[in-house]
């Protein structure tokens, strides 16, 4: 019983990080871990969907630069091979 009702946190979690302009598989994980108190955080997160373009732009362009992959000249980049001489 416990279990079924934490799975549905993680579900509910998930969707509505989705409807709020989240990333769902983090938020379900999320909800895993932390159950109803996961639904609370989905809700009281700020949103990524704004109406207001420039807010809506600022989330957006945050989120991409999050996502971009380390390029290989990068100088933050940590790699356990050695550099070839």
């Amino acid at each position: 019983m416990i279990l079924e009702f934490w799975i549905l946190c993680a579900i509910v979690t998930a969707v509505v990080a989705a409807v709020r302009g989240g990333h769902s598989l983090l938020w379900l994980l999320i909800g895993c871990l932390l159950g109803p108190i996961g639904i609370l955080a989905a809700i009281f997160v700020p949103s990524l969907k704004s109406k207001d373009p420039s807010v809506a732009a600022k989330r957006q362009s945050e989120i991409d630069e999050l996502a971009k992959p380390l390029r290989e000249g990068d100088t933050k980049t940590v790699s356990a091979k050695p550099k070839d001489r």
